[in-house]
């Protein structure tokens, strides 16, 4: 085996797979529509989750949130499971984490239910002190602590105390959106690239790397530097329309909300005025410019140090955002397209231009690096390796992609089945289901899970679902004899 490919895994956070400038020209992405021509874009990637943490932990480990425990945001991912990054320090990789991690509860101000401490939240596995399998770790998240506001503190005070008190403008979809007088060079994700960079600089290149640079944007609040969101002062944004009383066909269990409180995660229906909801859809694609250029500016740094041939490169985000759809905000226990499916591009140093509609998930990341630096992967990793699709060998691997929100303690769980086709949801102890079928209503808005029309389609799925969720039980532990 030759010399093992350098990998640069990128995050963003809240990301809908339409708002790259490949798939919606009204978005600036050129560092990612770049990405995208040298590289394989798989236009069905579905998350794990529509809620942060089961997601992220999925991606990490490459298997779903019922086996690794993570399974809402407010819970942490257990530490005896074995990490992307524990796989490659094996193989003698040195792995970095930049920005947001959220594998633990952030501790953000006002969720009680995410009231660990900082320096649990920050601290290593006890196993072995590495920060579940990295090296070297330097967190910041959507919140008031950690490495990024000491360094913003020490370059400017005056500025850490206005990004401080931003935090304190969120809350709704009212307060939610602003345009930011934080300098960009001060901003959090220019800081993520800044670190990303010094990660690179400093390596050894005979040593293959896995950095990992997540960032918190296009995160709510709806909130970036004013020079961006001025790009789009003149662009003409559609606004997603709500059918009248849209959300008040919702199951009954769901529109409970206020009288069980705060879903983790969000999902409100909002009453945002077109102009408000105009200007948020704007904000959030000025949020996307800035980190493009961001990730430009780390992938010139790859380059300066000659690595740019020997690099994969994979780029994703850890769910989408409703962003209107639906007169919905947000994410949490829904389903829909701009919520459940994302971005995802990953370029191997001889791939070619190539968009494939081959359904992927977040469970396949980790197996897929593995594969594609020729690793074995373990046993207890639940995804499959996209490699051939990605090297043209397959048009696809699967047949269908599971999401899944659990809020038990809030009495919400539910599965989404995703095929080339059709959209199953089932929830909980609910009668209630959805069903839409994509090939005649794209916008999901016929509900045909109760049409006769569609009945055997729905066995079928129901069937195929059983089949799924028999198959998502944890491998673990590994049968060593046969009695």
């Amino acid at each position: 085996m030759g010399k093992r490919k350098h990998i640069w895994l990128i995050i963003a956070d809240q990301m809908r797979a339409d708002a790259m400038g490949v798939e919606n020209k009204k978005v600036q992405t050129p560092v990612l529509d770049k990405l995208a021509a040298e590289g394989t874009v798989f236009t069905n990637a579905y998350c794990a989750s529509p809620v942060c943490t089961p997601s992220r932990a999925s991606i990490m480990t490459g298997r779903y949130p019922n086996v690794h425990g993570a399974w809402n945001i407010g819970v942490s991912l257990r530490e005896d499971e074995v990490t992307l990054c524990d796989s490659l320090k094996e193989l003698g990789y040195r792995t970095v984490g930049v920005g947001k991690m959220h594998f633990r509860p952030q501790c953000k101000t006002g969720f009680t239910a995410e009231a660990e401490e900082v320096s649990v939240r920050d601290r290593g596995r006890e196993r072995d002190g590495t920060y579940f399998g990295f090296d070297e770790h330097h967190i910041s998240e959507d919140n008031m602590v950690g490495e990024y506001i000491e360094w913003l503190r020490r370059q400017d005070s005056a500025v850490a105390e206005r990004f401080v008190r931003d935090q304190y403008r969120s809350g709704d979809a009212v307060r939610d959106v602003w345009e930011s007088d934080i300098p960009p060079h001060l901003h959090q994700s220019y800081w993520m690239a800044e670190k990303s960079i010094e990660q690179i600089d400093k390596h050894d290149v005979e040593q293959p790397l896995f950095l990992w640079t997540s960032f918190v944007d296009p995160h709510h609040p709806f909130n970036p530097p004013r020079a961006y969101a001025e790009q789009y002062t003149d662009v003409d944004i559609p606004i997603p329309e709500a059918q009248q009383g849209e959300f008040k066909l919702r199951p009954e269990h769901l529109q409970r909300q206020g009288e069980r409180g705060y879903w983790p995660g969000g999902g409100e229906a909002h009453q945002l005025d077109r102009a408000h909801l105009q200007r948020v859809i704007r904000n959030y694609y000025a949020m996307i410019t800035f980190m493009d250029e961001q990730i430009g500016r780390i992938n010139e740094a790859w380059k300066a140090r000659g690595l740019d041939d020997e690099l994969v490169i994979v780029f994703t985000s850890d769910h989408g955002e409703l962003l209107g759809d639906h007169g919905l905000m947000y994410k949490g226990p829904w389903f829909y397209e701009g919520l459940t499916r994302i971005p995802m591009i990953i370029r191997v140093p001889e791939g070619t231009d190539k968009k494939v509609s081959a359904l992927m998930e977040h469970v396949d990341i980790a197996p897929t690096l593995l594969d594609i630096i020729g690793a074995a992967i373990p046993y207890g990793i639940q995804g499959v390796s996209q490699r051939p699709v990605v090297e043209g060998l397959e048009a696809a691997v699967r047949t269908s992609a599971i999401t899944t929100y659990d809020a038990h303690d809030r009495g919400i769980q539910a599965q989404c089945l995703r095929t080339n086709r059709y959209k199953l949801v089932l929830f909980a102890g609910e009668t209630y289901g959805e069903l839409y079928d994509l090939e005649v209503d794209a916008e999901e808005r016929q509900n045909v899970f109760f049409d006769p029309a569609y009945q055997a389609a729905k066995l079928q799925l129901l069937e195929l679902l059983a089949e799924r969720l028999i198959q998502e039980q944890d491998p673990l532990p590994e049968r060593k004899a046969l009695w």
